[in-house]
């Protein structure tokens, strides 16, 4: 609720009716040259008056009075009747479908729900040591019994290099690109989550490209679970906890 209150003041604050309006072109231009840190993927008209909405390419926004001086950094709320939504978290989730639609399904690993029909589907961003995603593992066949299928995506919680002179691979990523490299995927990943060392192997298997995905997704940490709609939710849960969540049980 803090957000909704830094929003509210700075509007406040910030809101200056006398300054030049730059284009939306142009505020892409000038925010870049800032070097903010994370490179901006757009700039539009947001809901606010007098106010740009600026994605990031890890899906987080500012909201940029038109000349460009002054931001807000944090979620936009808004009210509709006596309820209180948040209007960039539903950004992200639109986001975060369409780039899930774009995926190759051929890049995941899939356990399809065993039920006669598939009621729901997750995709989870997994790293192997990770104490939660080992958790969340052991629930999958309970999840596939309730009609989940779950798809995996690789995300290595250490990164994909070692140093900033990209010689070296992560221990996390060079066992993620041996699972995913493997001809049984799903038994070298069950393999790998149960403890149990996994040949080493190199291939194109595309680990690197779904990293950058789970960036551009906002994920953070291991498991992170995106729903259908584009909504996601971090950390374990289990079989029945997930189907509530899903509204299927």
């Amino acid at each position: 609720m803090n957000s909704v209150f830094f929003v509210l003041i700075s509007m406040m604050v910030f809101t200056s009716g006398s300054a030049l309006a730059l284009s939306a072109e142009e505020l892409l231009l000038k925010l870049s040259d800032l070097g903010l840190g994370v490179p901006v993927e757009s700039v539009s008209v947001g809901p606010m008056d007098g106010f740009y909405r600026v994605v990031l390419s890890d899906g987080s926004a500012l909201h940029t009075t038109q000349d460009g001086k002054y931001f807000i950094y944090g979620d936009l709320y808004r009210v509709a009747g006596d309820k209180l939504y948040n209007h960039d978290e539903e950004k992200r989730n639109e986001r975060r479908r369409d780039l899930l639609n774009s995926v190759d399904e051929s890049e995941t690993i899939v356990f399809a729900a065993t039920t006669d029909e598939t009621l729901a589907t997750v995709t989870v961003f997994t790293d192997i040591d990770c104490g939660f995603c080992r958790k969340f593992h052991e629930e999958v066949p309970e999840m596939n019994s309730l009609g989940i299928t779950v798809r995996y995506m690789a995300f290595p919680r250490t990164g994909i290099f070692e140093n900033q002179g990209e010689s070296e691979y992560t221990p996390s990523f060079r066992k993620l690109r041996s699972v995913w490299c493997a001809d049984k995927q799903q038994y070298h990943l069950t393999l790998a989550k149960t403890g149990h060392n996994v040949t080493e192997l190199e291939c194109n298997s595309n680990v690197e490209h779904q990293f950058a995905m789970g960036q551009k997704m906002n994920v953070a940490g291991t498991p992170a679970i995106i729903y259908e709609d584009g909504r996601m939710t971090m950390g374990y849960r289990t079989a029945n906890q997930l189907a509530l969540e899903l509204g299927i049980q």
